[in-house]
């Protein structure tokens, strides 16, 4: 499921912005999956994915639990999906080289999508299509790159029992491998997803749709492929926005794996979460794939139905006594699940390259003094942030840098006409946008976030109130120094 994360960096008109704004059937918890015949020890699975980050948490779950054999990975690319193919096949070579399983092989599938299926806004991309702000070392690809259809045919033809399709975005690659040949959806053992919406409002709300619309992303973006899927014989279990919305991402999800985070899974997730923060602190934030993936392991995770659902030509699930049996999560449990999924993410050894944050610092915002305090230092690279809010305000604090030979004098003088002007400010491009942290709420106490230093001069900017009557203040500069 595709989550909306914009840029990861928040500029000072972004900062104006946000103030203004301060987003018939029998129950059952049996396993909702066939394992394929004859049975083996570890389910065979193929992962077919858009590579988001809800997807890049599930698929952490999935690479060490021993319940599973991951036997490839398929990527969802932009024609439906959220990232393109470069960036996917970039980001999956990568994860799987950190987590030491460079013997499953992944493709990715056609980049056109359909006429029927629903555009992912532009700016969810970004994030994307640069890795996560992943730091990855190129790998040149010296052959031509398999397609998914060809690879997800020939891992059900190789596996050691029919596998399971673990489908964590729109089922472009699913319908290809159809429609090339007919018979594969008798030797697959089931399709196990997170999609759709059955009795809850959805979350497509773009043009003339709103929630009560009823549309998924994942089905949505290719509605033809779920209809088409729908009339195959192969067993489907969903998990819907339905148990989905039951679980959002803990606030203090990174701050839990701060903790303890030595194994693979647990690392890239931290790390992730230091990336991109709105992962965390954005509106309808939910654990969307992660629940799928746990729910696989672990049905009893979820409240399960049997229920006869068809699929509309814009991906909308119904329940009619006409549909098609389909297995549906309606329910999950929040508690178990996270303590589940920080369990699966702290299974077996560490990942290749351990993430380390570049520095620490603290801000502290009463309404009339903004002040930093850093902790041993600061290197170029990731730091966490963490907001004191002593206002009582919905407030926020940005770091944010000048470029040279512009000077922290310059950005205070800059300050005032970003009060006044409010949402319409601009920055000029000589201001260096870091990213910041907010308390929306205005609840107080300790808000965390991260942002991205390069060498350079940077100070933070605290914020409260709403135009005209924002609270702007800068503190005292700090300068990054080069590594090394």
């Amino acid at each position: 499921m595709p989550s909306r994360h914009g840029p990861a960096r928040a500029s000072l008109a972004i900062v104006a912005a946000l103030i203004v704004g301060a987003c018939g059937a029998s129950a059952s918890s049996s396993r909702p999956l066939a394992t394929g015949e004859p049975p083996t020890a570890r389910i065979p699975i193929i992962v077919d994915t858009d590579v988001d980050l809800s997807d890049i948490g599930a698929l952490a779950v999935l690479l060490r639990d021993h319940r599973v054999d991951v036997r490839a990975v398929t990527i969802v690319p932009t024609g439906t999906g959220v990232t393109n193919c470069a960036a996917g096949r970039r980001v999956i070579q990568y994860v799987l080289e950190e987590f030491g399983a460079t013997t499953i092989p992944y493709a990715c599938g056609r980049e056109d999508r359909g006429p029927d299926g629903q555009h992912f806004p532009d700016e969810w991309r970004l994030n994307a299509n640069e890795g996560w702000g992943l730091t990855m070392p190129p790998r040149p690809q010296t052959d031509l790159p398999e397609d998914a259809v060809t690879l997800i045919t020939r891992t059900v033809a190789d596996s050691p029992s029919a596998p399971t399709i673990v489908a964590l975005g729109p089922w472009t690659n699913l319908e290809d491998v159809v429609r090339t040949d007919s018979t594969i959806g008798d030797r697959i053992a089931a399709i196990h997803a997170m999609g759709g919406a059955v009795d809850v409002p959805g979350n497509v709300i773009v043009g003339d749709l709103t929630a009560e619309s009823g549309l998924e992303w994942n089905f949505a973006a290719d509605p033809s492929a779920v209809s088409l899927v729908f009339g195959t014989a192969t067993p489907i279990s969903l998990v819907p926005l339905d148990a989905t919305n039951d679980v959002p991402v803990p606030r203090d999800l990174a701050d839990r794996l701060a903790e303890d985070h030595q194994a693979a899974g647990a690392d890239l997730m931290y790390e992730l979460l230091q990336r991109v923060p709105t992962r965390i602190t954005g509106e309808g934030q939910q654990l969307w794939d992660e629940l799928a993936a746990l729910a696989l392991i672990n049905p009893d995770l979820a409240t399960w139905e049997d229920a006869n659902l068809l699929a509309d030509n814009t991906g909308r699930l119904t329940r009619h006594e006409a549909g098609r049996p389909v297995r549906v999560a309606t329910a999950a449990d929040p508690g178990a699940v996270e303590a589940s999924f920080l369990e699966a993410l702290r299974v077996g050894p560490a990942r290749a390259t351990p993430f380390t944050l570049a520095g620490q610092m603290t801000v502290h915002w009463d309404g009339s003094t903004c002040a930093a305090d850093i902790t041993d230092g600061l290197q170029p690279g990731v730091v966490a942030v963490k907001l004191e809010n002593g206002t009582g305000d919905p407030s926020g604090a940005v770091i944010v840098g000048v470029r040279e030979p512009h000077t922290w004098a310059e950005l205070l003088a800059l300050i005032p006409t970003v009060a006044a002007d409010g949402a319409t400010a601009s920055p000029p491009d000589w201001v260096v946008e870091a990213g910041g942290v907010w308390d929306d709420a205005g609840a107080g106490g300790t808000i965390s976030g991260s942002v991205r230093l390069e060498p350079g001069t940077y100070g933070p900017v605290c914020f409260s109130g709403s135009p005209p009557d924002t609270k702007i203040h800068a503190g005292q500069p700090f300068v990054v120094a080069p590594a090394g």
